[in-house]
């Protein structure tokens, strides 16, 4: 299977399972939550801030939007699209190792939302650049624009899931 078809079927697979995830698993809602723990999100710091709350997310999913802030980094420097592919495949493996099931509303309407969102332009951006390896006389230059597109909307996406993990148990 080309590596572009898997990149799309992966993505859309991802995408299924945080939806599925976000949508419940047919509980009433109660989630189980220690004194500590509600001690510890719901205590103001002096500027207002829910630290804990911000720790919390970021450790669930700081090492998500980490690795595409790696990705992001080395693009700027150039990658060969086998690079991006292994690059996106780190990012991926990030992916999956979000605690899904134990991200609070606020991380991931917030945070994981967005993050995804990124990573599915850098999937879309991957699919675009299989798509013209695998066809003779496709040019980079060719795909380059799209390429850069892709990117620069998984960019302003990511600048979201930074603005979501600063903002995260504040006021």
């Amino acid at each position: 299977m080309r590596v572009a078809t898997r990149l799309c079927l992966l993505g859309c697979g991802l995408l299924a399972v945080l939806v599925l995830v976000s949508c419940g698993d047919g509980d009433d809602g109660t989630a189980v939550e220690t004194t500590a723990d509600r001690d510890a999100s719901t205590a103001p710091s002096i500027d207002g801030a829910h630290p804990t709350a911000t720790k919390l997310c970021q450790g669930q999913v700081g090492g998500f939007v980490g690795s595409m802030d790696s990705l992001r980094r080395r693009l700027v420097v150039g990658l060969a699209y086998e690079q991006y592919v292994d690059e996106v495949e780190g990012v991926r493996a990030a992916y999956r190792r979000i605690p899904t099931a134990e991200l609070r509303v606020e991380c991931l309407t917030e945070v994981g939302s967005p993050a995804e969102k990124a990573f599915n332009r850098y999937i879309d951006a991957g699919n675009a650049w299989g798509e013209c390896v695998g066809e003779p006389g496709c040019e980079s230059a060719t795909v380059e624009p799209a390429l850069q597109r892709e990117w620069r909307v998984a960019a302003r996406f990511l600048s979201q899931a930074h603005r979501g993990l600063a903002g995260i148990g504040t006021g």
